[in-house]
C-alpha cells in the first residue's frame, strides 16, 4: 500500500497520519447495540429474574464487523493537505469510506471540524482545554499524555480483545506486544497505535537524470558529490536554456518533511535531528552515546557539520533564497516546473509530486540514489516510522467503544484482507492516481505490505505469469506494462514497484538492521517535555533556519545547544534516561 503526502504515501503514514484525525459530543444511539446482540433488558421484579435464570441469555454477537441496527453515530476530527485529491464528488465528509461504514456496518461518521495538517495540532490543543471533543481522534504523545492525566480517555482493553479482528491482531500484536504496549497506561489500553513498525520511511536523493546527463555527471557516490551536483545545476545550465535559472537543492520551509526535507542530507554526515515543525515539540529523536545513555540528536556535533554545509550551498545559490516561505505544495510547484534538479525524500515522492511532472515534461527524468555518507561508506539511514508517535484515542463518554475497533477492522480487511478491495486504495480517474485510503477516519499499515507486493511483482515481470498476484500488486504490475506501454501517468508505479525503483533501494536498506538508525526513546512525553517542548522546538526551528540561510553563523549552533540545556533540555535527558533505566 501507498500513501501520499501520501500524509504525509504508504498507509503510513504513516501515516500519513497518512494520516495523516479525533473526542466529542456524544451522539444519540451511541448505545445501540451490534446486529444480532442481546437488547438490554430494564430491571425486573423478582419473579421475572428467577424466571430469566432459568434460561439462557442470547449469546453476544462479537462479528468483528457486524452492523449496528439500529445504526449508531460517531464523530471524529480531521487533517488534510493540499495533495490530497478526490474522487468526482467526493469530499472528507462523504467518500467511499463514510458511505460504507453506514451502509456496511451502521456507522454514520462525521466531522466536526477538518484543518490542513499544520493547523491541527494547535486546534486540537484548544479543543482539549475546552472540553469540546469528538467521539474519537487523532492525538501525538503529547496530547495522548495530557488526555490520561484528565481520564479523558476510554478503555480499550475489553472492545480490541473482543472485537478486533484476526487480521488486526495479525498486524497490531496481542495487548503487551507488538505496536499495542506503547499505548498501555496503568493496565488499560488508552489509544490505538495508527503507525510504527514500518522501516518504509528513509530518505533516497532524488535527482534529474536528464540533467545528469547534459551535464556529463555521475550520480553522488559521497556528500562531497551531492554538494558539487548541486552546485553544478545552480550553474551549469543543466536544462540548456541557456538561462540561469536553476537551483540544486529543493527544500521547504517543514525541513523535517518526507518530501524536500534535510532528513537525508543530516543523515549524509551521521547527524539524527528530528523535531517536525508541525507538531508539539514531543516528537524528538534520541541516540546513544558511547557511554550508553541517551541523548538528543538534535543537539549533537554532527548536526553542526551537515547545517554548515547547507549554508554553503545557500551562499552558492544553490538553493532557492524562497525555501524558507515555501510549503512542500510550493516547493513541489518549483520542482515540477523544471527549476530544481535534486532532494532528499521518501519512497512515495514518485507519487507525489513527481508524476504530474512526467506527464507535462516527459523529457524530464529521476533517478534514486541511495543516501551516501561524507566519507564514501555506507550511510546509516534514520527510521521515524518505527516507533509509534500517532494514536488514535476514543472519548470517556462513548457508548460503543467497540465501534472504533470495527472502523479498524473494515480498514485492514478492504486493504489487506482476503476481500481487499483498490477501491479503497487507489483508484484512477481519468489520467490521475487517486489515493482513496486517506479518506478512512481510521486506518494503518501492514509493515512489509508495499516490500512484500514489490517482490511478487518482480516475480511476475520475470516470469509474465501474474496470475497467483493479490488484486493490490496487480494492479502495479498492470501500471508498470501501461507505462512501458507508453502510458506516461505510471510512470510512479514503475519507479516505486518496477526495475531501479524505490523498493528496490529499501530492499537494499533493509538487507541489513544495522543500516538503520531507531528513536531510542519511545515513552510517553516526559514532565518537562510537555511543559518546555513547544518552546524548545520553536528555537530550533529558528536557529535552524537562520544558519542555513546565512542569517547566523555556524557558530549559533553552540548558543543554541547551550540555550536548549539550560531552558529545559537537562531536565528533559535526565528524565528521558530515568525512563530509559526501568524499562
Amino acid at each position: 500500500m501507498i500513501r501520499t503526502k501520501w500524509g504525509s504515501l504508504v498507509l503510513a503514514v504513516i501515516v500519513t497520519a497518512v494520516l495523516v484525525l479525533s473526542a466529542c459530543s456524544k451522539n444519540e444511539g451511541n448505545n445501540a447495540s451490534p446486529s444480532a446482540s442481546a437488547p438490554e433488558t430494564p430491571a425486573a421484579s423478582t419473579s421475572a429474574a428467577e424466571s430469566e435464570a432459568a434460561s439462557p441469555s442470547p449469546a453476544e454477537n462479537l462479528d468483528p464487523l457486524g452492523k449496528y441496527e439500529p445504526g449508531i453515530g460517531l464523530s471524529t476530527i480531521r487533517h488534510t493537505n493540499s495533495g490530497m485529491k478526490f474522487l468526482n464528488g467526493d469530499t472528507i465528509d462523504s467518500n467511499i469510506y463514510t458511505k460504507s461504514y453506514e451502509s456496511e456496518l451502521g456507522i454514520k461518521v462525521t466531522n466536526k471540524w477538518v484543518v490542513d495538517d499544520t493547523q491541527y495540532a494547535q486546534k486540537l490543543n484548544v479543543s482539549i482545554v475546552s472540553g469540546d471533543l469528538p467521539d474519537f481522534f487523532e492525538v501525538d504523545p503529547k496530547q495522548l499524555q495530557t488526555l490520561i492525566d484528565g481520564d479523558q480517555l476510554a478503555d480499550l482493553m475489553e472492545a480490541y480483545e473482543k472485537y478486533a479482528s484476526e487480521l488486526t491482531k495479525k498486524i497490531w500484536g496481542g495487548i503487551n506486544d507488538g505496536k499495542l504496549d506503547t499505548a498501555l497506561s496503568k493496565g488499560k489500553l488508552v489509544a490505538l497505535p495508527i503507525n510504527g513498525g514500518q522501516t518504509d520511511d528513509p530518505d533516497f536523493i532524488w535527482i534529474r537524470q536528464d540533467w545528469l546527463d547534459n551535464l556529463g555527471l555521475q550520480g553522488p557516490k559521497t556528500m562531497d558529490d551531492v554538494l558539487n551536483i548541486a552546485k553544478a545545476f545552480a550553474t551549469q545550465d543543466p536544462d540548456k536554456n541557456n538561462k540561469n535559472d536553476t537551483f540544486g537543492l529543493n527544500m521547504n520551509k517543514n525541513i523535517w518533511d518526507g518530501y524536500s526535507g534535510i532528513t537525508g542530507f543530516l543523515n549524509g554526515y551521521g547527524a539524527y535531528a528530528y523535531n517536525p515543525t508541525n507538531q508539539s515539540g514531543t516528537s524528538t529523536f534520541w541516540i546513544k552515546d558511547a557511554s550508553g545513555k541517551l541523548v538528543f540528536a538534535d543537539i549533537q556535533p554532527e548536526v553542526k557539520v551537515a547545517l554548515g554545509k547547507l549554508q554553503e550551498l545557500f551562499k552558492a545559490k544553490a538553493i532557492s533564497p524562497e525555501w524558507a516561505t515555501m510549503d512542500g505544495t510550493k516547493a513541489s510547484e518549483f520542482e515540477t516546473s523544471g527549476k530544481v534538479g535534486m532532494h532528499f525524500g521518501q519512497f512515495w515522492n514518485a507519487n507525489w509530486p513527481l508524476a504530474d511532472m512526467k506527464k507535462v515534461n516527459p523529457k524530464s527524468e529521476w533517478s534514486i540514489f541511495p543516501l551516501v555518507s561524507a566519507d564514501g561508506s555506507a550511510a546509516k539511514v534514520q527510521s521515524l516510522g518505527y516507533r509509534p508517535n500517532r494514536f488514535i484515542v476514543v472519548n470517556k463518554s462513548v457508548g460503543n467503544p467497540e465501534a472504533i475497533i470495527k472502523l479498524l477492522n473494515y480498514f485492514m480487511e478492504k486493504n489487506y484482507g482476503e476481500t481487499r478491495n483498490e477501491d479503497y486504495h487507489i483508484v484512477t480517474q481519468g489520467e490521475e492516481q487517486v489515493n482513496t485510503f486517506p479518506y478512512a477516519a481510521i486506518g494503518g499499515s501492514y509493515a512489509d505490505t508495499n516490500q512484500n507486493d514489490y517482490a511478487l511483482v518482480q516475480e511476475a515481470l520475470k516470469t509474465n505469469d501474474p496470475s497467483t498476484l493479490n488484486p493490490t500488486a496487480k494492479g502495479y504490475y498492470d501500471n508498470i506494462l501501461a507505462y512501458r506501454g507508453g502510458d506516461l501517468g505510471q510512470w510512479w508505479v514503475e519507479k516505486v514497484f518496477g526495475n531501479q525503483s524505490t523498493y528496490e533501494a529499501l530492499a537494499k536498506y533493509k538487507s541489513d538492521p544495522n543500516n538503520y538508525v531507531y528513536n531510542e526513546f519511545y515513552g510517553s512525553p516526559t514532565a518537562t517535555m510537555s511543559e518546555r517542548g513547544s518552546t524548545l522546538k520553536d528555537m530550533e526551528a529558528t536557529v535552524f533556519t537562520k544558519i542555513i540561510m546565512g542569517a547566523a553563523s555556524i557558530d549559533e549552533f553552540d548558543k543554541f545547544v547551550a540555550d536548549w540545556k539550560s531552558q529545559g533540555g537537562d531536565a528533559i535527558t535526565q528524565e528521558v534516561n530515568d525512563w530509559y533505566s526501568k524499562r
